[in-house]
């Protein structure tokens, strides 16, 4: 409890100077979101742009029941699905699929058709849980490690298309396309953050 208490109020300092991994007791952003991410997971779940060494499947859901993919060969990261709109696994195979810091990595053009294959491969009732920061924090954050040369945007580079941020109606629209439709969003990281959950009609 105290610990979670340290690390919130701590949080401006993890945002600007901790990067990815956790230092002095205090646990990373990427960590954080992680953690609240998986409060909303159960069964077999897809992750969608897992980063390097497929932290959130190994730490947080277990390869028993999770997979980890990616475009981009980080160390660590087993499953290169290097086109997001054919992912190789079978109509309604996942009980959960969630993109954590990844959405806005998702070229502009490419993104409904993304959505469009998330949705084919979530099992009726499953539930699509992404996150995405306000749109002033999300830039700040990716200038601040572009002036740094830190962070994964930095070392896999930006692809055109892709975006610091993706709007909030915009991503409503993605998440509200049938057969899904948007439950909820929950904020954290003192509002800067949101979680956003859409479930796959029955």
């Amino acid at each position: 409890m105290m610990i979670n208490i340290i690390n919130n109020l701590a949080f401006p300092l993890r945002a600007v100077f901790m990067g990815d991994k956790g230092k002095l007791g205090l646990i990373s952003l990427r960590e954080e979101r992680m953690r609240f991410v998986a409060r909303f997971c159960k069964g077999r779940t897809l992750d969608v742009g897992c980063g390097p060494d497929n932290l959130f499947i190994k730490n947080f859901i277990g390869e028993k029941n999770g997979i980890g993919i990616d475009v981009f060969p980080y160390k660590g990261v087993e499953n290169i699905v290097k086109d997001m709109t054919k992912i190789p696994f079978k109509n309604n195979f996942f009980d959960t699929i969630t993109l954590i810091a990844a959405v806005s990595h998702i070229p502009r053009s490419k993104r409904i058709d993304e959505f469009a294959e998330f949705s084919r491969l979530l099992r009726p009732g499953g539930k699509l849980v992404l996150t995405e920061g306000e749109p002033f924090t999300q830039i700040l954050i990716h200038k601040w490690e572009e002036l740094r040369k830190t962070g994964l945007d930095y070392e896999r580079g930006m692809e055109e298309g892709e975006e610091y941020c993706v709007p909030r109606k915009e991503l409503l629209g993605y998440l509200n396309t049938p057969p899904l439709r948007f439950v909820k969003r929950v904020s954290f990281m003192w509002g800067l953050n949101n979680v956003y959950i859409a479930q796959k009609n029955e």
